[in-house]
């Protein structure tokens, strides 16, 4: 070392004062992926803080041409192009399964593995640990046994309070120990966090783990939901998860747009679903959910809320048919553009046969709801076309053609370019195009 590391410094896995131990189980797996006949892979590390995956990470891919991206959900827009890339993170959620999604559509390979606490090796690892902060600080080794506390960290910060005292002097400006001091310091409720991105984050970060740290950012961005316009993305996706937090700072949040095509509008909708005590509003919420969800890559979750979607739009429909069916045939066709995006063509054709016979029960009832069945006609050909079955989806899109012609004469202004669209499509199918 260059310097003398502060008591503070000497728990930063980054500085790896207590040379790296145990883990052979993990980092076989972690030989195993590396060493894998992909050709590109993202492996994500998570576990609660202070576990022990940053310094697993780094050991690992000392030396090799594996990429580190530590703290990976704090990471805005992760767009890693690498051949092998290993992501370190507390949680898994929404930002990995949107990551994990955009990777599989560009062949890369993903997989997870997940860094647990073992028990086993503390009392190795405490003597370990007080042997060499001991040598660092030049004081004499303790002989204090173990304490039974349930990560990596919280061991190494008991063996240096038992060679020291205590560590914090001065914390570091991110990660676990610099949470901890934050957390001591919100114990007194004068103090109020600075309200810079960073200190923000940092308050959040902290709050995920502590409650009072947790009651403290609630009522800063509900009193504060300004705030949403300088706190991070990965801030408020952790915020994004708190139904009164959610509440105050959504309207904010979808009109940013720095998070177009980030998982956080879904995950404040997916908080706002489950806090609506309405029915038809959680039927609402769940259709915006599924679109929301979609613009982030997170195809699986969309279907999912597409067909919670469809569900509470059935049990409104049969109780009030003249109210609710026709929002019940819309709720079916973005269910079955949700289940083309998974790759389930025989799924998304079954809800789209469901919408066009509820689109025709709707318009014989009101002709104003003609275009919905037209519309419904032209995605069911489609849906016939992308399993080959060509007879069947000219047969729906001529029938769309009609309905659009009709309504192009009465209404040229608004219907015109539907007409022109169905025309091209049937063109298309009947040259053998589609």
């Amino acid at each position: 070392m260059d310097r003398t590391l502060s008591p503070g410094e000497l728990l930063d896995p980054r500085h790896e004062v207590v040379p790296f131990h145990g883990r052979v189980d993990e980092l076989a797996e972690l030989a195993r992926w590396r060493d894998g006949d992909d050709a590109c892979s993202v492996l994500l590390l998570h576990g609660p803080a202070g576990v022990g995956k940053t310094r697993l990470a780094r050991h690992f891919a000392a030396g090799s041409d594996v990429l580190v991206v530590d703290d990976a959900d704090l990471v805005d827009h992760l767009d890693p192009r690498h051949p092998r890339v290993l992501l370190v993170a507390r949680t898994t959620g929404w930002w990995w399964s949107a990551h994990r999604q955009r990777a599989a559509d560009r062949g890369c390979h993903t997989a997870d593995l997940a860094v647990t606490a073992h028990p086993d090796e503390h009392e190795t690892s405490f003597a370990t640990a007080c042997a060499h902060f001991a040598y660092a600080l030049g004081l004499p080794i303790p002989t204090t046994p173990p304490p039974d506390v349930p990560t990596l960290h919280d061991l190494h910060l008991a063996a240096l309070t038992a060679v020291h005292g205590s560590p914090v002097e001065p914390p570091p400006t991110r990660g676990r120990l610099a949470e901890d001091a934050l957390a001591v310091t919100l114990l007194d409720d004068r103090i109020s966090p600075h309200r810079t991105p960073e200190a923000l984050e940092l308050l959040l970060r902290a709050a995920g783990r502590l409650p009072h740290a947790r009651r403290r950012a609630e009522e800063l961005f509900t009193t504060h939901p300004d705030l949403a316009d300088t706190a991070t993305g990965a801030t408020l996706r952790i915020l994004a998860e708190w139904p009164a937090p959610a509440r105050a700072i959504a309207r904010r949040v979808f009109d940013d747009p720095r998070f177009h095509g980030d998982p956080l509008p879904a995950i404040l909708t997916r908080t706002l679903a489950r806090d609506a005590e309405d029915r038809l509003e959680r039927a609402e919420l769940h259709g915006l959910l599924a679109a929301r969800a979609a613009l982030a890559s997170l195809h699986e979750e969309a279907l999912a809320a597409a067909r919670e979607e469809v569900a509470l739009y059935r049990e409104l429909a049969e109780e009030d048919p003249t109210e609710h069916r026709p929002a019940l045939a819309d709720a079916l066709g973005d269910l079955s553009l949700r289940c083309m995006a998974v790759g389930r063509p025989e799924d998304a054709l079954t809800a789209s046969r469901e919408a066009v016979e509820l689109c025709r029960v709707v318009a014989a009832e009101d002709h104003d709801c003609t275009p919905q069945l037209a519309g419904a006609l032209d995605r069911l050909s489609r849906r016939y076309a992308a399993l080959g079955r060509r007879d069947e989806a000219l047969t729906a899109i001529d029938e769309a053609a009609d309905l659009y012609h009709d309504l192009a004469q009465a209404h040229p202004k608004l219907f015109r370019v539907d007409l022109a669209k169905v025309t091209d499509q049937r063109l298309g199918l009947a040259r053998g195009d589609q």
